[in-house]
């Protein structure tokens, strides 16, 4: 199976840095850690802050632990599914 999505360790996360990626120019996530991880998803060549609201295709959270960030990973493998199906 190909790895879709290259996203740093929970230690990365830990230190308050965001992450933020694309496959193929079409599936775009960005990653801030806080209480929560805070995920967004959109499509589009252009990055979050020049998308329209409409491009956006979900946000979610999820426990700021390494299990949660497991479990963000399996969540942004279903939305690029969704996204490319």
């Amino acid at each position: 199976m190909e790895k879709k999505f290259d996203i740093p360790g929970f230690i990365y996360f830990k230190e308050k840095n965001i992450y933020t990626g694309s496959v193929g120019n079409i599936f775009n996530y960005k990653i801030i850690p806080g209480e929560n991880f805070s995920v967004t998803v959109w499509k589009g060549k252009n990055c979050l802050a020049k998308t329209h609201e409409e491009d956006i295709l979900a946000k979610q959270e999820f426990e700021f632990t390494a299990n949660g960030l497991e479990e963000l990973k399996n969540w942004l493998d279903t939305k690029h599914i969704e996204t490319i199906s």
